[in-house]
């Protein structure tokens, strides 16, 4: 069963993923796999991206930006052959994300704009 992560909860799990032994990051990355099954979290991800400014969570925000970017690569093209994976974004979600990604590529750091513009092409190419 998925379980929707808090936001303190979404950058320990993201903090993990960084782990040097691999057990952790497997670990992190089944409980990320889970979460973003779950609704909002793609949301929770974006928040992350656009508000960890400080210098000692730079790899947190790249690691939570390219996370937002795989959930759209796998979630985004709600009829590709390979599925879904279970992620569900919904209209509404979809909209926001729309309207508010290219804003904040723009105010990110570059190894971070690379995220948000590969986010992008995927929303335009099935969009």
């Amino acid at each position: 069963m998925a379980h929707q992560l808090n936001s303190h909860q979404l950058v320990e799990v993201l903090a993990q993923t960084l782990s040097p032994d691999a057990d952790s990051r497997r670990q992190a990355e089944r409980l990320l796999n889970d979460a973003s099954k779950t609704a909002g979290h793609h949301m929770e991800v974006l928040r992350l991206v656009a508000s960890m400014e400080e210098a000692d969570k730079v790899a947190i925000r790249q690691a939570a930006a390219v996370h937002f970017k795989n959930v759209i690569k796998k979630g985004w093209d709600e009829n590709s052959e390979d599925g879904t994976d279970g992620i569900i974004i919904s209209p509404g979600d979809r909209q926001l994300i729309k309207s508010h990604l290219v804003e904040l590529m723009c105010t990110v750091p570059p190894q971070i704009q690379s995220q948000c513009s590969e986010a992008i092409s995927l929303i335009a190419s099935t969009d």
